[in-house]
């Protein structure tokens, strides 16, 4: 049975390397006398000539192009077609992509098993491929190529396929031939030439006509005289491209290192706010409007000027309505029910904050009450009312995954909740005074707080540990903002400074000055350039956040105002509240005044 399995075996590493040529065909073993351990002199030049005309292995080249024979032939037959009638400047270069996607196709309808229709398609361009190629071997062996089998035992054909088939062209020949393989139905083609064919581009202009003289010199003349003008027509064509490389290099650098583009604002203004505004948010998505107010409610307005139809939801108890039911409405009623704006009431104190929940019809608003209420918009009716803080709750935050929502109260902690449950889900303690502000980071993975006792601390959301101190500020902190990228953290609150913290160093990296008053709006770009601030002085400005970091005292500073200021927005006695950034280079900004 031992000799039965390895005559088996021998027969079977005999048979492969017959097909590898690593023996003879005509070998009965392979024991050494039968290797193949020279060469005769026709193979060398042959394997010498395969080997300067094509280039670099090609791992992907026996990855079959799937595809029709019928679409293989029609496909050639247009490429040739379009090359006979192509422009005579670039008719000589696309020449030589015709021999490598011929030999390609063919080889690759005799993998596919399309034996017949390969040849047919051989028969069919052979006059053609014979008149641009010299190499007569190659198209004789194609005609011996009936099955897989032969390809693998023939070296030249091989090696043809193995290797990347190398092609110089001009520039603008390229260009020609790219816009006839993409105006048409070349996907084969363009595979043969993405697996198969290495293209080079060639530099320089040394195919251009010589240039004519007035005197015909000698013949010694014109050959020593054209090779150094053509020498000096591409130096000086690299010298134009390396000037014209300079000059695009400093333009991109004074772009990348210049001033930012000052954004746009748009102001939405509630005018006589004598219920005392206290906060105020902008939803971009849903075009809505929210106003928190110390009377208690909460005010919501559509931007677009479209009116508000509130949805009853009161239950008459005395009857059951069936699927079958047609309950009837009264047209009145519901012209009655249109408004400009709506008034959400449930608190029993001062709303000082508010969230509008992305992608969702839920509002968020926090009270003196100790309490957070969940709002629904589309019925304008309280659903839901979070409890555990013991004291007023001054800010809440929606995370950027819609999945939780953080709250700071007066009792020194900041809480961490979920939408579907009324109790906290983390208790965040370590600030001495009042948490005033709180800011979701990025990756939803840290929070950030800003408290009375003038510092920021940074916390592991699942840890519910602080990891950052940033202390610095000379009064109560009562704005936050991350940037889109999470390297930076700006805060801003009574002393009318804004400061950058690096939150990889712990940090400050910057600060701003130029606020009279105190700074209750932070906004970053989306593109981490500039930084817009909002205060209760009526104004807002922009700060360029590119410029080089440093925490010394800049020179704009000795006049009060940083010199990374980038434009300064003033309104008349608007209070700004809430910023942010949309596209466009525009940032939304919602303020109040008693003013009419």
């Amino acid at each position: 049975m031992k000799r039965v399995n390895s005559e088996i075996i021998h027969a079977t590493v005999l048979d492969y390397l017959k097909k590898r040529n690593f023996v003879d065909q005509t070998a009965e073993s392979f024991s050494k006398k039968y290797i193949k351990l020279t060469e005769s002199v026709e193979e060398f030049a042959m394997r010498t000539i395969l080997q300067r005309e094509t280039g670099a292995k090609n791992p992907v080249s026996c990855e079959s192009c799937d595809g029709s024979p019928d679409e293989s032939t029609n496909q050639f037959a247009n490429l040739a077609e379009f090359v006979k009638d192509a422009l005579p400047q670039y008719k000589g270069d696309i020449e030589k992509f015709i021999f490598p996607v011929f030999v390609h196709l063919f080889l690759e309808m005799i993998y596919n098993g399309h034996k017949a229709e390969a040849h047919s398609f051989y028969a069919r361009h052979q006059e053609v491929i014979s008149s641009l190629s010299t190499n007569k071997v190659l198209l004789q062996s194609l005609t011996e190529v009936m099955s897989t089998v032969d390809i693998l035992n023939n070296p030249l054909l091989m090696t043809f396929r193995e290797c990347k088939f190398k092609v110089e062209i001009s520039h603008e020949s390229l260009q020609y031939l790219l816009r006839y393989l993409q105006s048409q139905d070349t996907s084969l083609i363009l595979k043969v030439l993405n697996f198969h064919i290495h293209i080079e581009v060639k530099n320089g202009s040394k195919d251009t006509a010589p240039v004519v003289r007035d005197k015909e010199p000698s013949e010694n003349a014109t050959s020593e005289a054209t090779e150094p003008q053509e020498e000096e027509g591409d130096i000086q064509e690299m010298t134009g491209m390396e000037q014209n490389a300079a000059e695009l290099k400093k333009v991109l650098e004074a772009v990348r290192d210049g001033a930012p583009a000052a954004p746009s604002i748009l102001l939405y203004t509630f005018l006589n706010a004598y219920q005392g505004l206290s906060c105020a948010r902008y939803s971009h998505d849903k075009n809505v409007l929210v106003g928190g107010y110390e009377d208690s409610a909460l005010r919501i307005w559509n931007t677009k000027g479209q009116k508000w139809k509130s949805t009853s939801h009161q239950v008459d108890v005395s009857r059951i309505y069936l699927s079958g039911d047609v309950v009837n409405s009264d047209d009145s009623e519901e012209d009655k029910s249109l408004s400009e704006y709506q008034v959400l009431r449930g608190h029993s104190g001062p709303v000082y904050s508010c969230s509008i929940v992305p992608d969702s019809d839920v509002l968020l608003s926090c009270s003196e009450d100790t309490t957070i209420r969940g709002w629904n918009l589309s019925s304008q009716t309280n659903v839901a009312v979070y409890r555990g803080h013991n004291y007023p709750v001054w800010d809440i935050d929606m995370s950027p995954s819609n999945l939780f929502f953080a709250s700071a109260s007066k009792d020194s902690t900041a809480r961490l909740w979920s939408t579907e449950r009324t109790y906290p889900l983390r208790v965040y303690c370590g600030h001495l005074m009042d948490v005033d502000c709180v800011k979701f980071h990025p990756n939803c993975k840290y929070l950030a707080t800003g408290s009375n006792d003038k510092s920021v601390r940074l916390w592991d959301i699942n840890a519910a540990k602080s990891v950052r101190l940033f202390t610095g500020h000379r009064s109560t902190v009562l704005s936050l903002a991350f940037s889109p990228d999470g390297n930076f953290l700006a805060s801003a609150g009574e002393d009318r400074r804004i400061k950058l913290w690096d939150l990889g160093s712990g940090s400050m990296v910057k600060e701003f000055r130029g606020h009279g008053d105190t700074v209750y709006s932070l906004c970053f770009s989306p593109d981490n350039s500039m930084l817009a601030s909002g205060s209760i002085d009526n104004s807002i400005r922009i700060w360029d956040i590119r410029k080089n970091f440093s925490a010394k005292t800049s020179e704009g500073q000795s006049t009060g105002t940083s010199q990374e200021l980038v434009k300064h927005f003033s309104t008349k006695s608007t209070h700004i509240h809430y910023l942010q950034f949309v596209k466009s280079n525009l940032v939304t900004a919602v303020g109040g005044t008693t003013h009419s």
